[in-house]
């Protein structure tokens, strides 16, 4: 049976309801959800994920790297062992109270992606840009971004050339009704790339994009994209 969702803000409020009595990644990636079978993300591709961000932004110890929109922690899980300071927000009190249990030594805060309260060297931001109600919330994301951090790395962002493509492909896979905003490439003005997840659904109808502008006294040059594990 189909779950009409019209307002993705009151399906957010109650994700994470589930108890927890030991965290893991597989647990972590669980408590989110998803919308459709073509969204499913192993254990191994969340790492890969995670490795292909960690070069792409040059984290390194000491490194403060913000999620925003971190769901219960599962991509900040991974990159536990950079050493780098992390950081995340997310819109639902319940996934941020499993994200503070499972990472203690993370902030973690209930904010939106346009009023981030943290000032750090590099953001990461993963499946989060089509749950946005219109492409000029998007543009203040984008602003609070600049304000927050001189780098952010944009993953899985629904393509707007393939959106025809993905609906037929979501509504095969049992998505529920909710609008998924899709983007033209040029509306990010930086490096973009294709998802590149091996055995992802949604990575044929899905980019990314590197944005970087100011720069901060502990931020280095940025490396070349990188093609690690799982993603190509």
């Amino acid at each position: 049976m189909t779950t009409f969702v019209t307002d993705w803000h009151e399906l957010w409020e109650h994700k994470g309801d589930a108890p927890v009595e030991e965290y893991d990644l597989e647990t972590l990636i669980s408590l989110v959800g998803l919308d459709s079978d073509l969204g499913a993300m192993t254990p191994d591709q969340f790492r890969a994920l995670a490795a292909m961000a960690q070069r792409t932004l040059g984290l390194r110890e000491g490194s403060r790297v913000l999620d925003v929109g971190c769901g219960a922690g599962a991509l900040l899980w991974c990159l536990r062992d950079t050493g780098a300071e992390l950081y995340g927000i997310d819109y639902s009190p319940t996934l941020v109270e499993h994200a503070r249990a499972a990472l203690p030594e993370a902030r973690i805060e209930v904010a939106e992606a346009t009023d981030i309260p943290f000032k750090v060297d590099a953001i990461i931001c993963h499946r989060v840009f089509h749950y946005f109600p219109d492409y000029e919330y998007a543009r203040r994301v984008l602003r609070a971004f600049r304000r927050a951090a001189p780098t952010a790395l944009i993953l899985d962002v629904p393509d707007l050339a393939t959106r025809t493509e993905a609906e037929i492909a979501r509504i095969a896979g049992g998505a529920m009704s909710g609008k998924h905003l899709y983007y033209p490439r040029p509306f990010f003005k930086g490096t973009v790339w294709g998802s590149r997840v091996h055995g992802y659904g949604y990575a044929p109808y899905r980019f990314n994009a590197l944005l970087a502008g100011r720069r901060s006294r502990r931020s280095r040059r940025l490396p070349e994209l990188p093609a690690l594990g799982g993603v190509a």
